[in-house]
């Protein structure tokens, strides 16, 4: 009996997906026995180039084997991400990547790796929530006041965007809000809340760190965390499930990927080794020094969650209306 290609589409579940993810590969030998080369698929500097920098000292410590950074910025992250889905699948190519990995394929067309057989989620990081501020002359001093004040003037606040995720985030918030408000797209995260600080854009959600000097010196309002819980830099901060949006959450998903194919063996053992060094008092401390909330998974764990973000991304895409790009 044949089966046709639709037919074999129509049976690939997120379960099927997730088998596929963790059983690939077979017995690794000794790993590592040469160094590893950490690609980071921005600039130097970039907040996914602090996370890799903060982690692969003591993770080089752990392996007994260097571990070489390079930084492969461009085209929102595609050209780091590509060159790791394209490595030798033996775990000696490891991706350090927030949320451009899952995003890239919700937003293009045309993507150079396929998402699920040539990337194998390794390892959480942590997150850095996001956090919706607003400029000081809007008239809304919580999210409940800032959507009945978005429901009353549709289409006249402007939200500023500091990259795709950030302007995925946004989208969300329409979709969970019933509201509809414009998106500025700016260069970076910097130039984004800088734009509601001085008025140019009214409202931001964006990494809870990039607002901290703005709201310590009151060019910014921070109305609430986005997520289930507050931060320890900011605990007077309500979040928006205490606002009534327990589903609405978001925030800078830092974790470890490498190459799909890689042996499990190999997977296994990094994902226990990262997960040592991140509970480390040092790499906890600096983490939460930045806001970045330390977080510990399984690959089963990581994979699962890696899988529930292509989808929730795709389906953001296709309810917000926007348009996918070469």
């Amino acid at each position: 009996m044949k089966i046709s290609i639709a037919s074999l589409a129509a049976i690939v579940t997120p379960v099927t997906l997730l088998t596929l993810l963790l059983s690939r590969g077979g017995a690794a030998a000794e790993y590592p026995e040469r160094q590893l080369t950490a690609v980071v698929p921005f600039a130097a500097g970039s907040s996914n180039d602090t996370v890799a920098r903060r982690v692969t000292p003591h993770l080089a410590k752990v392996l007994g084997q260097q571990i070489i950074i390079e930084n492969r910025p461009g085209a929102d992250g595609r050209i780091g991400i590509e060159a790791v889905a394209k490595a030798a699948p033996d775990g000696y190519t490891i991706l350090f990547s927030a949320g451009a990995v899952a995003l890239i394929p919700a937003l293009r067309k045309n993507v150079a790796w396929d998402p699920v057989r040539q990337i194998q989620p390794v390892a959480a990081l942590g997150a850095i929530p996001y956090l919706i501020g607003v400029n000081t002359n809007v008239p809304a001093r919580s999210v409940t006041e800032f959507i009945q004040l978005a429901k009353t003037n549709p289409g006249k606040l402007n939200g500023s965007a500091g990259g795709n995720s950030s302007e995925m985030t946004i989208a969300l918030f329409r979709i969970k809000t019933g509201t509809r408000m414009e998106i500025i797209p700016y260069k970076g995260t910097g130039q984004a809340v800088l734009a509601v600080a001085t008025g140019e854009a009214d409202f931001g959600i964006m990494d809870a760190s990039a607002w901290l000097p703005l709201i310590a010196s009151k060019r910014v309002r921070a109305l609430a965390v986005v997520g289930p819980k507050r931060i320890a830099i900011m605990p007077n901060v309500p979040t928006t499930q205490e606002a009534g949006l327990p589903d609405f959450a978001a925030g800078a998903q830092f974790g470890v990927f490498t190459t799909g194919g890689a042996p499990m063996a190999v997977v296994r053992k990094l994902n226990a080794d990262i997960n040592r060094v991140v509970a480390t008092p040092e790499v906890t401390k600096g983490f939460l020094a930045t806001g970045l909330e330390p977080a510990s998974t399984t690959v089963e764990g990581f994979t699962k969650q890696y899988l529930a973000d292509l989808a929730m991304w795709k389906d953001v895409v296709t309810r917000a209306k926007i348009p996918m790009t070469d």
